[in-house]
């Protein structure tokens, strides 16, 4: 009869095995090809450590491979590349999956008022640059604004009381789709809106902006096919961080220097 030969090495609590390794376990579960034990051989209780890297280190992998998993440093989450090589497309992981929506990503600046720059954002927007001084976004030591594969938020000031907010394309490659805004001043519904890479358009429908108001879209993009469907909430809102002297609706009173500004993009699933 003949006899299957399985070849076993155990290196300091790492088991080998046809097919399989075992971590701190000298027996991987028969439908893993990797089991990673709870505890080390002292029986003390140990977790498992992903690559630690931040975006810009994450951007650097080369062919990151669908399914590749990491934990990001600058959005403190774990990330998993549900795009592929070529066009990956990094996910937080959920932590509650009735939630509607399949990524969210969030930016936080401040001071928001009256503008860190001196420059006033053009009409139409600027393409986008990270040291465009157009663009708030160029100062990152006061925060930063939400941007995923396809779309960045940015801001630029209008005049001494308002500014704008530009939506912007990242994604590589010109992209098209419908939105509708509810601006306070100026709602929009807008269809096949096209925009090549780095282009932006503003949000609201009177490009002004002032820093009491809050801003909102619902995305969905038309094409090109790969990312036809993909659906967007993003937001841009200011909020006051102490509870006295109210901004008037202007935004030029006591107090304007404890403004943040939140920005986000929610995918839904």
């Amino acid at each position: 009869m003949n006899k299957l030969s399985i070849t076993i090495f155990i290196i300091t609590g790492v088991v080998l095995s046809k097919g399989q390794v075992g971590i701190s376990t000298s027996t991987p579960d028969q439908s893993s090809n990797l089991h990673v034990a709870p505890t080390n051989t002292s029986n003390q209780y140990k977790g498992t450590l992903l690559g630690t890297m931040s975006t810009s280190n994450r951007d650097s992998i080369s062919q990151p491979a669908t399914g590749l998993m990491i934990y990001n440093t600058t959005d403190n989450c774990l990330q998993v590349n549900n795009g592929t090589p070529a066009m990956p497309r990094w996910e937080c992981l959920n932590e509650d999956p009735n939630l509607p929506f399949g990524n969210m990503i969030f930016g936080r600046y401040k001071p928001i008022y009256p503008g860190i720059t001196g420059s006033i954002i053009s009409v139409p927007p600027p393409q986008y640059s990270p040291t465009n001084t157009q663009l708030y976004g160029s100062y990152p030591a006061n925060g930063n604004f939400a941007s995923n594969d396809l779309f960045r938020i940015d801001v630029g000031r209008r005049t001494g009381d308002t500014y704008s907010a530009v939506l912007y394309n990242v994604s590589g490659e010109r992209i098209t789709f419908n939105y509708s805004s509810n601006a306070f001043y100026n709602p929009i519904v807008a269809s096949n809106i096209s925009l090549n890479n780095a282009q932006g358009r503003f949000i609201d429908g009177d490009n002004v902006t002032y820093y009491t108001e809050a801003q909102n879209c619902y995305a969905i993009v038309t094409s090109p096919a790969k990312w036809a469907g993909r659906k967007f909430l993003i937001g841009v809102n200011i909020f006051k961080e102490d509870v006295s002297n109210a901004i008037a609706n202007g935004g030029n009173e006591t107090g304007k220097e404890n403004q943040s500004m939140l920005t986000y993009i929610f995918e839904f699933k």
